[in-house]
């Protein structure tokens, strides 16, 4: 019996060192996994720690900083990243010059007008203590904007050992940043310097790693295809934060900031798993899924089969947290934020959702037609604007986490049935996935 276990253990790290997709993706998925695990753990610190040290109000101010930085990107994303990615000639220095202009003149053009438009931010909410918060906030923009292009590589030839250690590296070294400073100065300056922070970190960091130096001359042919993307782009982000911050936007100005510091700490918690499968599956499968972006039948495959895991794994996860939900809240950030428990109920479902949403998105980026996930983000951008302010007036904050839940419900029924002229996934197929297998 022992030697038949060695050898099945023989024979598993034998497959994972070899070059195919799946051990690249087994590789990356482990080392994703470690990285990614250490850093929202020590996040997750973090939030229990300050949850203790800060007033819920301060974290309802972040809140407001967050989405108005959420805003103000969405407007002018271009889908710099993924165009790398996606793009079979990304890696190419030429390429990666003219990703860098696009990014750094984005960022720094972004500071600028932000900067500026600070005042009415602030007037908006009555909150003058918003204006230096926002000001200082607007940095990280700045920094984001101007990290080595060549960090977005890694990713793309499955180099995620770096990539962790860029991303998840600066996530940590930000989130000492908070932790510290939430000691000494006990309000919402320690979570915005913390947020400054990670992305100065990662912005230095990026060129010791992977050095990067631009130059003035930009290659016509990689502009005109980097532009081919970005239109497909156009409008995506927006959508995107209008469905992913709508919430936070109006709780804002409806429900005292008290209120809105227990729903943003709820809502991060439940957006766990989800984050999770973001930055660890999520980032596997669209350099996965590119490779054989032109097989559908390959492509209907891996839908279904991770589908049927995340719905093996996921369900009894959100159960668990809906009927341990208010202890759950308690251990983590303390009793009074039991009073967030339903809401937590509900967000837990959806993130469940957007998780199995989150597959079929990648399937547009990877073949290259952002421009038909842009479909599908618009149809969740409209209910979730149509019923959010209803849903916050009648229903509070169980309004808000419920109308995210019916918005993204819907959304993923739709996305499913357009998928099959995408790549041929019938809707029945997808839906009854852990009865009917995995069979092509």
């Amino acid at each position: 019996m022992s030697n038949r276990v060695r050898k099945i253990i023989s024979d598993k790290i034998g497959q994972i060192r070899g070059m195919s997709l799946r051990a690249k993706s087994a590789r990356a998925a482990m080392t994703l996994g470690v990285g990614t695990s250490v850093e929202r753990g020590l996040r997750l610190v973090r939030n229990m720690i300050l949850a203790r040290i800060l007033a819920p109000d301060q974290f309802g101010l972040m809140a407001i900083v967050m989405v108005a930085v959420s805003v103000f990107e969405a407007f002018t994303e271009v889908g710099v990243k993924q165009s790398v990615i996606q793009n079979k000639q990304g890696a190419d220095p030429e390429y990666l010059n003219v990703a860098w202009w696009f990014q750094a003149i984005r960022g720094l053009g972004l500071f600028g007008i932000a900067f500026f438009l600070a005042p009415w931010i602030s007037s908006f909410y009555d909150k003058p203590e918003l204006l230096r918060l926002l000001r200082v906030s607007f940095l990280a923009m700045v920094f984001r904007g101007l990290v080595s292009p060549r960090m977005f590589v890694l990713e793309k030839e499955y180099k995620f050992g770096r990539a962790v250690l860029l991303t998840q590296g600066s996530g940590i070294f930000g989130t000492l940043v908070a932790v510290v400073l939430a000691f000494m100065m006990r309000n919402v300056w320690a979570l915005v310097a913390g947020s400054v922070a990670e992305f100065a970190f990662m912005c230095v960091l990026s060129y010791l790693l992977v050095p990067f130096k631009p130059t003035l001359k930009i290659h016509r042919g990689y502009l005109s295809e980097l532009f081919g993307f970005t239109r497909g782009m156009f409008g995506l982000p927006i959508l995107t934060m209008v469905s992913l911050k709508t919430d936070a936007l109006l709780l804002g100005k409806l429900v005292p900031a008290v209120q809105l510091g227990m729903y943003t700490l709820a809502y991060g918690l439940a957006e766990q798993p989800a984050w999770l499968f973001h930055q660890i599956i999520g980032r596997i499968l669209l350099p996965a899924f590119a490779e054989d972006q032109d097989n559908n039948q390959i492509l209907r495959s891996r839908v279904r089969k991770i589908a049927k895991a995340t719905f093996v794994f996921g369900v009894p996860l959100v159960a668990l947290a809906a009927i341990w939900a208010g202890p759950l809240l308690s251990l983590i950030y303390g009793r009074r934020y039991t009073t967030v428990a339903m809401p937590f109920r509900i967000l837990c479902v959806t993130m469940f959702v957007r998780i199995q949403a989150q597959i079929l998105v990648t399937i547009y980026l990877a073949i290259g037609k952002p421009h038909l996930y842009r479909r599908i983000a618009a149809v969740l951008a409209i209910l979730v604007v149509c019923l959010m302010y209803p849903g916050i007036r009648l229903f509070g904050l169980e309004g808000a986490a419920g109308v995210l839940l019916l918005s993204n419900t819907v959304a993923l029924c739709m996305q499913v049935i357009w998928m099959r002229g995408t790549i041929g996934l019938r809707f029945q197929n997808y839906a009854f996935f852990w009865r009917r297998g995995t069979t092509p």
